[in-house]
């Protein structure tokens, strides 16, 4: 009777942890700025951005040719299988922008690639 309380307790402690730890990520991803970048501004290359936390990341490369996100290029994904929201970089390639819609579904691999290719196109030196 006293392990399977112990076990209990155990797995009370890690549920609730875990529920913390998810909280925080869900907060980090609501509050992660996201914004249109200005083309324009941006010389022909490929820039590496990736952003993530606890559950879901992404690493990734944008290239930019005559101002223009040409491609998108997935490095290394973090994520539960079915829900990378992969659609999501056809979004952003139509809209040449990476302040699109969230796949349905896969919400946080979405803003997570969102966040990645912003910050890919605007942490750099112009």
């Amino acid at each position: 009777m006293i392990t399977l309380a112990v076990i209990v307790g155990v797995l009370i402690i890690a549920g609730g942890l875990f529920k913390i730890r998810y909280d925080k990520m869900v907060r980090t991803f609501r509050e992660e700025r996201v914004e249109s970048v200005y083309l324009q501004d941006i010389d022909d290359g490929v820039y590496s951005g990736s952003f993530g936390d606890f559950l879901v990341s992404v690493t990734l490369d944008v290239t930019v040719s005559d101002n223009r996100i040409a491609d998108i290029s997935i490095i290394e994904q973090r994520g539960g299988p079915g829900y990378e929201a992969l659609e999501t970089l056809d979004l952003i390639l139509e809209a040449q922008t990476p302040l699109v819609d969230a796949v349905s579904g896969a919400t946080g691999s979405s803003r997570c690639i969102m966040i990645a290719v912003y910050k890919a196109l605007s942490d750099k030196d112009l």
